[in-house]
């Protein structure tokens, strides 16, 4: 039985040839099933759980509370950094999140040093995905952008979304009802990044 500290995302590996199932330890706190988006039962919280681990899908788990940059891959590294990025917001019990990005060319050494690369912090609190820019000295960022936000957790369908003040028309976002909403943005990744969900 592997058991899961503190982590952001529990995954699971196999330990025994042709099993199809694992046993999975999840720490006190929100768990949401990362292919899903569906809430992991409460009654796992703190104990061991028998999940599927089919051989074409590692079970992966996203603690509430985190927000997660994620890129579409590739078929090299340097074509997937052309990619445009999401946000996964996992929600916590009090309905708040928060992360951060660090990127840079991924190749230099004394990057931080040099002051050549950028740094976002992320925070979701009362409804709002709040983006402040620590540092911007990277300038292959310029051509990124942010292309679906992913909220897992919500309690109830928003009525409108705002992006920077501007109004999200209906088609934008789709909402189930396991609380997981897909908002499909175009937004660049260097510009703050300001969201209301009314």
């Amino acid at each position: 039985m592997e058991k899961v500290g503190q982590d952001r995302f529990p995954s699971a590996p196999q330990s025994q040839s042709g099993a199809r199932s694992v046993d999975v330890y999840f720490p006190e706190a929100t768990w949401f099933d990362y292919y899903t988006g569906y809430k992991v039962p409460s009654a796992w919280r703190g104990t061991y759980a028998t999940v599927d681990a089919p051989l074409n899908k590692i079970p992966l788990y996203i603690r509430g509370g985190y927000i997660l940059p994620e890129q579409a891959p590739a078929t090299t590294t340097t074509k997937s950094r052309l990619n445009p990025f999401g946000l996964i917001i996992a929600l916590n019990e009090q309905g708040e999140a928060s992360g951060s990005l660090f990127w840079d060319d991924g190749d230099s050494i004394d990057t931080i040093e040099n002051e050549n690369y950028f740094l976002a912090k992320y925070t979701y609190s009362a409804g709002n995905l709040k983006t402040e820019i620590l540092k911007n000295g990277y300038r292959g960022a310029d051509s990124l952008r942010y292309n679906k936000i992913t909220v897992l957790g919500l309690k109830l369908k928003p009525h409108g979304v705002t992006l920077n003040g501007r109004a999200i028309h209906r088609d934008a976002f789709s909402y189930e009802l396991n609380g997981k909403l897909i908002l499909r943005i175009s937004a660049p990744l260097t510009q703050p990044l300001n969201i209301a969900f009314h």
